[in-house]
């Protein structure tokens, strides 16, 4: 049975990329839900989306008019509080008042980009469709920017990649998949009836619904095993992904049904922390929600969360401010297992001595700029530091 860790890949001023890993025949005992089929270069792995550098405006050489340089800065500002449409606005004027200044470009450049990655996110068609325009308008603009030309290229493949899908629409989802695969058009019903009643216990969970609060339906997209792996670029590891979209490859329904159903509950719950908490939810956070949640059943959740233990037994804990990026960014897979299985006994461990609340609190903070540790703290009045050292005391 393929069971299912999400791995977050990238951040970035994008969205992460969280793909499903499977479990390797020869390696150190894997986080609680893995499978006994191989990862392949465990180490080497790309993100499905090239980070996006971030990068902050500059202001133009000297002896540019002052209206264009005070509309610049303002342009500037309008990206640091996060008012992309604004500053491409502000931005807009200034390169057309001077066209041959190369900072108005880079920042027009910056801004687009910036946008380009808000849009993708929303979802829908008529966003995707925008995201793509503006972000090959941000690679005119910059040609030097590598990372803006292969986040579109990569963008362009997922797109052609979904050409001709069928599309079935059910409330908070859209499910996406060759229409020629008649198991699948067969039964559909079956896997958008899984995904609304995994939508509604998560959204009980966090205590708010993404779609209801504005955000697009969640894209679910099927592949074919192979045709996962070509998109992707991810090796045979991988048993599914979010990157704004869940994508999942399945060869065979009726026998993968039950792993499938786990594999969506894990990605769709990074569809949660990302609509609750935007892009700062620390990786330790966001992974260890995903693995707790996954089950949908309370034992095997304790099953999990006792492997997880056990994997840790003996080991010296990671630093937590170790574990904010991505939990495979290390090329050791021993190190990457204990992330993740440390992701998992954490957050089993805050839930069960300060209650789930705190969890949920914790991630919504992220989207005011609010680190965890705070949030922790003020709900609290403990340090996260130290609850993980308790934690470990009692393994």
């Amino acid at each position: 049975m393929r069971d299912a860790i999400g791995i977050t890949l990238g951040a970035g001023i994008g969205i992460a990329a969280a793909v499903v890993l499977l479990r390797p025949r020869s390696a150190p005992p894997a986080p609680a839900g893995t499978s006994e089929e191989v990862i392949e270069e465990r180490g080497n792995r790309q993100p499905v989306f090239p980070t996006v550098r971030e990068q902050k405006g500059a202001a133009p050489r000297s002896g540019v008019d002052a209206q264009w340089a005070r509309l610049n800065q303002q342009g500037i500002d309008a990206l640091d509080r996060g008012d992309e449409i604004a500053s491409v606005a502000l931005f807009e004027q200034c390169l057309r008042a001077l066209p041959t200044e190369p900072v108005f470009a880079s920042n027009l450049a910056e801004a687009l980009a910036r946008l380009s990655v808000r849009e993708h996110e929303r979802g829908g068609e008529d966003d995707r469709a925008q995201s793509m325009e503006h972000l090959a308008r941000a690679v005119l603009l910059a040609p030097e920017r590598t990372d803006l030309a292969q986040r579109l290229a990569q963008l362009k493949k997922l797109t052609e990649s979904e050409h001709g899908f069928w599309v079935d629409a059910s409330e908070h989802f859209e499910l996406s998949y060759d229409g020629s695969r008649n198991e699948l058009l067969m039964k559909a019903s079956q896997i958008t009836q899984i995904l609304e009643r995994i939508y509604l216990e998560l959204g009980e969970a966090f205590g708010s619904f993404p779609v209801e609060a504005g955000r697009s339906k969640i894209r679910v997209v099927l592949y074919r095993r192979e045709g996962f792996h070509e998109v992707t670029g991810i090796g045979h590891w991988a048993g599914g992904l979010y990157d704004g979209s869940v994508r999942v490859p399945v060869e065979d329904l009726g026998r993968e049904k039950a792993a499938l159903d786990r594999v969506l509950r894990h990605e769709v719950t990074h569809a949660f922390v990302h609509a609750s908490g935007g892009k700062n939810v620390p990786g330790w956070l966001n992974e260890g929600l995903a693995q707790w949640l996954e089950t949908g059943s309370l034992t095997a959740q304790a099953g999990a969360v006792a492997e997880a233990r056990k994997t840790l037994m003996g080991n010296e804990l990671i630093p937590l401010q170790e574990l904010v990026d991505s939990l495979a960014s290390s090329k050791n897979s021993g190190r990457v297992i204990a992330a993740y299985a440390q992701a998992l006994a954490l957050v089993a461990y805050i839930e069960r001595h300060f209650g789930d609340r705190v969890l949920y609190e914790m991630v919504a903070g992220c989207k005011t700029d609010t680190p965890c540790e705070l949030t922790f703290r003020r709900r609290t009045g403990a340090e996260l530091e130290a609850v993980l050292s308790e934690m470990a005391a009692g393994l």
